[in-house]
């Protein structure tokens, strides 16, 4: 593995996004990614249930310790089925593979700045989560589960299809986007296969004479969520599936199949809110929460009308006062009476750009439910940022993209470039414009509005963007210092790519009050994960300076060696801290917690 820490972080101004934005188009015209290897990240992964200890280069801090769960797809083709090898269509329905690196301070945790070499050690295990989707695709050779994207089999005809629809198998799951350690939702799920005391003890990693690590990470539970309305619970030391439940669990009114993958959390008391979308003529949107400190699930909403469209909906926002849902313009077609004959809701969906996007307001403190309605050009998203309250207005941030054509990018085909796939793909319409992520923030006039009795406020204007920073200087997968969530923020941290790879190539600290970007990049083939945030322990009140005066934990994979690494940076300068290297690849996952140890 090349452990050349990277080179010094180069920084960016507001006068350079126009140059770096042509930039992108530039190298994905010269075919910049043909250079750029990451398929390692993609196939012949495997599990290691370890403890696996990987080699520390640098210094990661102590402060810094705990578990950093992550999930996403792991494999991506199936062999030795009846029919030959089946190949999975898209990333979002690689089979699920969830990963833990757990960070251990090194003795009794205190710092000691006359000692030599790193403070903590790491251990890395991972597990498979979808064996019984694995199992059904090597018995009936073809992928018979809901789907995100898969596309049919090509001799499957119309009748096949169709019959399909009744043979649909409905228990396999594939669950693998979110992780949320300690999930509130575990009272509610009294009626769980499991229990907390069944969770299976940390394994043992103290036999070779290292009995004094202590300050171990102690999540009582996991969960992992998808975008339907079902959670799987693993055992948070060893990550052995647990079982799956349905919202319906919840609450009774909960059952309509969609939800978000990104269920938001109230920092202070611990709430957690969700939608639950149930299809039909006109879809009705649930809007629930989860009171963290009974278990007790409230109904916030139900939202059912002929404007408000079935649709692909990923994250929301949430702030001290509302529910924010923001509708994209990428709708199932038919109010998603065809998803069961497609099989897959990317073929069962479309885009239309006439169509805006519609912010639903929902009140969280007073039971008036739907309060306002707003509106703003059409556009999709995947992932919300931050969201707080100023003088009165309801400020929204989050990655968006002019078309939902960057669903298409994520079919394993485009991202491994076969049959030269990749270069079709960007060649097509204004995908070199369109497809790319942008960091845009829109205000909200939500000050008098009432619900309830007094009605819905609905305004027919087009709220326009008061912040819009394009890429690469603002990227994907954002992350921001949670010690700063529902108030207001300045720095987002995001991956990026510069068209150098069929994924990302870099990761960006975006200042979004001077435009100013730092960027961290790797040599060539280093392509980074998710960078998650972990503030520095601190006493006393949180003030402005300290929201960036923490690390960033990013999975590396160098894609020439085959072989992935944890990326500890400073937050503050972007500057590489330290590493735990593997001697294998770690599968480019979604999105990650880490759940902290006391110290």
């Amino acid at each position: 593995m090349d452990s050349t820490p990277a080179a010094n972080p180069v920084r960016f101004t507001s006068g350079d996004e126009a140059t770096n934005s042509k930039q992108i188009i530039q190298n994905l015209e010269q075919e910049a990614f043909k250079d750029w290897p990451n398929d390692a990240g993609f196939d012949g992964l495997t599990e290691h249930r370890g403890p696996i200890e990987p080699n520390i280069k640098g210094d990661i801090p102590i402060w810094a310790a705990g578990s950093l769960y992550r999930t996403g797809p792991g494999i991506c083709k199936v062999e030795d089925t009846p029919r030959g090898t089946v190949y999975i269509s898209h990333w979002f329905d690689g089979l699920a593979h969830t990963h833990r690196f757990e960070i251990v301070p090194i003795g009794d945790g205190t710092p000691n700045p006359d000692s030599s070499g790193p403070k903590v050690r790491v251990f890395y295990s991972s597990r498979r989560q979808s064996d019984h989707v694995m199992e059904d695709i090597k018995r009936h050779g073809t992928y018979r589960s809901m789907s995100f994207a898969q596309k049919a089999d090509p001799c499957v005809g119309m009748f096949g299809k169709f019959m399909s629809m009744f043979r649909r198998p409905s228990n396999l799951a594939n669950i693998c986007v979110t992780v949320s350690p300690d999930f509130v939702g575990k009272k509610a799920l009294s009626a769980s296969s499991s229990s907390l005391e069944s969770a299976k003890p940390v394994p043992p990693v103290a036999a070779n004479g290292l009995a004094d690590l202590g300050h171990r990470a102690s999540a009582k539970n996991v969960f992992l969520a998808t975008d339907a309305a079902v959670f799987s619970e693993i055992d948070p030391a060893t990550l052995e599936p647990i079982g799956v439940v349905s919202q319906k669990k919840l609450h009774p009114d909960l059952k309509g199949p969609v939800s978000a993958a990104h269920g938001k959390r109230d920092p202070d008391t611990g709430d957690f809110f969700n939608f639950n979308m149930e299809f039909g003529r006109n879809a009705t949107y649930r809007i629930f929460q989860i009171v963290a400190a009974t278990g007790e699930v409230k109904i916030l909403a139900t939202i059912s009308s002929s404007h408000v469209k079935p649709a692909y909906i990923h994250s929301f926002f949430l702030t001290p006062s509302y529910v924010m849902l923001c509708v994209p313009s990428v709708h199932y077609k038919y109010g998603g009476a065809t998803i069961p004959f497609e099989g897959n809701l990317m073929d069962a969906s479309v885009f239309d750009a006439t169509q805006p996007c519609r912010w639903l307001v929902v009140d969280r403190k007073g039971g008036k439910g739907l309060v306002a309605e707003f509106k703003t050009a059409g556009a999709f998203f995947f992932h919300s940022t931050n969201s707080f309250e100023e003088n009165g207005d309801v400020i929204c941030e989050f990655v968006q993209f002019k078309s939902g054509d960057i669903l298409k990018a994520f079919y394993y085909d485009v991202m491994l470039n076969r049959n030269n796939a990749t270069e079709e793909f960007w060649k097509e319409g204004s995908r070199k414009t369109d497809a790319h992520p942008r960091l845009v923030r829109y205000r909200f006039p939500t000050k008098g509005v009432s619900g309830g009795k007094g009605g819905v406020a609905s305004h027919d204007e087009l709220i326009e963007p008061i912040l819009e920073i394009p890429a690469p200087h603002a990227g994907e997968l954002p992350t921001f210092n949670p010690e700063f969530s529902l108030r207001r923020h300045r720095y987002v941290y995001s991956v990026s790519s510069r068209g150098l790879s069929t994924l990302f190539d870099c990761i960006i600290k975006t200042d979004t009050e001077t435009r100013e970007v730092l960027m961290w990049q790797g040599p060539a083939g280093h392509t980074p994960g998710e960078a998650i945030y972990c503030p520095r322990p601190r006493s006393g009140a949180l003030e402005d300076e300290m929201e960036d005066d923490g690390v960033l934990l990013s999975v590396v994979l160098d894609g020439s060696n085959r072989a992935s690494y944890l990326l500890c940076l400073d937050a503050r300068t972007m500057k590489e801290l330290g590493r735990a290297e593997c001697e294998f690849a770690v599968g480019f996952g979604f999105h990650g917690r880490l759940a902290k140890a006391v110290l």
